[in-house]
């Protein structure tokens, strides 16, 4: 996950009173509904889920607004 993306997260906590502790359950949470692909590297990029609309949408859906 892009680190802006686990940013926005934090953030999107912060900003609504949210325990940022919980952070990186969500982020964890979020990336595993998603889809990845392997690099020829070896590395995975994340091919879905990967705009600020559909983590923004991915927190609403959860009840964190």
């Amino acid at each position: 996950m892009k680190e802006e993306l686990k940013r926005l997260i934090r953030n999107y906590l912060n900003v609504n009173g949210f325990d940022i502790s919980k952070a990186e359950d969500l982020i964890e949470e979020y990336e595993s509904e998603q889809t990845f692909t392997e690099l020829k590297d070896g590395s995975f990029e994340m091919i879905t889920g990967n705009t600020y609309g559909e983590v923004s949408n991915w927190l609403h859906k959860k009840g964190i607004n």
